[in-house]
């Protein structure tokens, strides 16, 4: 066998496999297409959206009760003119599980400004070192 009959079974061998892969590929698309699950991407897109109509109720001067209800329909609205199916209860959930991330956040930054802090020296009234 020489080398250049090497070189062509190593191309279509090559070639054998982007196919095969690319076949692959285009099946998990097809059936990813076809499932009625959300995707992450789907499921990363409406978290993002409840971080921002969360973010925008905080903003409210309304009772925390009235805040959630305005924000889960913010959600839904968002996501029906985005053609994401959820349901009120996984909009329910996501914007709980962003205000607590936001609470969570919020209480780390805090406690880096606390931890961060230091203290201040005090002058003591002793100048016993100073006459040394």
């Amino acid at each position: 066998m020489s080398l250049t009959q090497l070189t062509s079974y190593a191309w279509v061998a090559f070639l054998a496999v982007v196919a095969v892969c690319v076949g692959v590929s285009t099946g998990i698309d097809y059936f990813a297409k076809k499932s009625n699950k959300p995707l992450p991407k789907q499921v990363m897109t409406i978290d993002e959206i409840a971080k921002f109509v969360v973010s925008e109720a905080a903003t409210l001067d309304i009772s925390g009760a009235e805040k959630k209800v305005k924000a889960v329909q913010a959600l839904l609205d968002q996501a029906k003119q985005e053609n994401k199916p959820v349901t009120e209860t996984v909009a329910k959930g996501a914007v709980q599980h962003a205000y607590d991330q936001m609470q969570a956040d919020s209480e780390k930054t805090t406690q880096g400004e606390d931890d961060n802090a230091q203290p201040i020296g005090f002058v003591s009234g002793d100048d016993s070192d100073a006459k040394d």
